[in-house]
């Protein structure tokens, strides 16, 4: 049967946390949460640019901002400390956020950059808001990509390969981080269930659409000259922003299951209403999950207790 976004319900009384939701496909699914009558906390690195999109924000709903910087794991523990300063509760934490490709950076930790981005921060973050997610049974939606199908992690993964690969290909660290996104929503749901957990966990992918990662990996890449080119050009061929929010709309719904991949299924994928999918080889392996876990674990120094 074909979703549609109506089909959600209103959402007066929940509180969701929204990583990146200062623009794109982040700030479209703000924005619909919103107008079901919400609180919508934008977690972003750019607190001015936070503000400027939740005075964009519709009504009845509520909202406010938190500064979080997923490539320093320390404004991770702020941001999540700020906000269980604030909420007792958190009914779906929403892991949008991410970069893709640019020069070989490390963050504050020494981690590579995209994988500390796209995934570290993410899972720390979840780890953190552990706590209120589970006082609400609350759920965790990750984004991932179609570009997960050509990630190569393994069972047989280094801590080195994961966050200090060489030689360095941007773009195969990137497929790797957004394989990272799937496998480890695809973990969550095998532990939260054999924990007895409230929590569910879904993973959603976007298709391809227009938002300013395109203009930001140019720029990232020193052709910031280019980047006005490809933003006129992301509008006019691929899906908008909104149609690409459409996934993790429907990853929240209800009656989406936990453990479930939700995205488009037209033109492989690039684009189309939100559907149930296969989860793809590279993001079903449970011994794959199981070493992404335990080394992610190590990596933040912590476990999850599920």
């Amino acid at each position: 049967m074909t979703w549609h976004s109506r089909q959600l319900a209103q959402q007066n009384g929940r509180t969701f946390v929204i990583t990146g939701a200062n623009s794109g496909i982040g700030l479209e699914a703000a924005r619909d949460l919103s107008s079901r009558g919400a609180h919508v906390i934008l977690a972003v690195r750019d607190v001015g640019k936070g503000e400027q999109a939740r005075r964009r924000l519709p009504g009845p709903g509520t909202s406010s901002v938190v500064e979080l910087d997923l490539a320093d794991l320390d404004s991770v523990a702020g941001g999540a400390k700020a906000l269980a300063a604030e909420h007792s509760s958190v009914s779906a934490l929403v892991c949008n956020a991410g970069v893709m490709g640019g020069p070989f950076l490390l963050t504050a930790q020494g981690f590579e950059r995209q994988m500390a981005t796209n995934h570290l921060g993410h899972a720390a973050l979840v780890f953190a808001l552990w706590p209120l997610l589970h006082a609400a049974g609350g759920r965790v939606v990750m984004v991932s990509s179609i570009a997960a199908r050509g990630g190569q992690l393994s069972a047989r993964t280094t801590r080195e390969q994961l966050v200090e690969p060489a030689p360095y290909n941007a773009q195969r660290v990137y497929r790797n981080t957004k394989q990272a996104n799937l496998l480890f929503a695809q973990e969550l749901h095998r532990r939260t269930g054999s924990a007895g957990s409230p929590v569910s966990a879904v993973a959603a992918h976007p298709g391809v659409s227009g938002t300013s990662l395109f203009a930001r990996t140019l720029t990232d890449n020193g052709w910031s000259r280019l980047a006005p080119v490809a933003t006129l050009a992301t509008k006019v061929v691929l899906q908008s922003a909104a149609a690409g929010a459409m996934p993790t709309l429907r990853a929240l719904d209800h009656s989406t299951p936990s453990g479930a991949f939700v995205g488009p299924a037209r033109f492989g994928q690039f684009r189309g209403r939100p559907e149930l999918l296969e989860v793809y080889p590279t993001g079903s392996d449970p011994a794959v999950a199981a070493r992404l876990w335990e080394l992610t674990e190590e990596l933040l120094g912590t476990a999850l207790p599920v």
